[in-house]
């Protein structure tokens, strides 16, 4: 997979669909995000460690996972310790997840 760079996006609230395979989908967010939603129809692995097409529980070790029809809410830090970098994957097959990027 090619990493998704949305570091240009300048336009709030964005909603992406994001293809999902097992492997990681890199996904670069811009600074000014505050929040992101994530909501897949089929259970996911996301994490913010890692790189583009690695596999979750091999190269990529340490990761959460949602259950399917779950939405995951995640707060973004802002300033010299921010990590605008994350990585998602279907726990198994191919999806479609849907990320929502917050300015507040």
């Amino acid at each position: 997979m090619a990493i998704l760079d949305l570091s240009s996006t300048n336009q709030y609230p964005l909603i992406q669909r994001v293809a999902l395979d097992t492997a990681a989908q890199e996904i670069t967010l811009p600074e000014a995000c505050t929040e992101i939603k994530l909501i897949c129809p089929t259970a996911f692995h996301f994490a913010n460690v890692g790189s583009d097409d690695e596999a979750f529980g091999g190269a990529i070790t340490q990761y959460g996972s949602i259950p399917a029809n779950h939405e995951l809410k995640i707060p973004m830090e802002t300033g010299n310790q921010d990590n605008k970098k994350l990585l998602v994957g279907a726990q198994s097959g191919t999806d479609n997840l849907t990320l929502i990027i917050i300015k507040k």
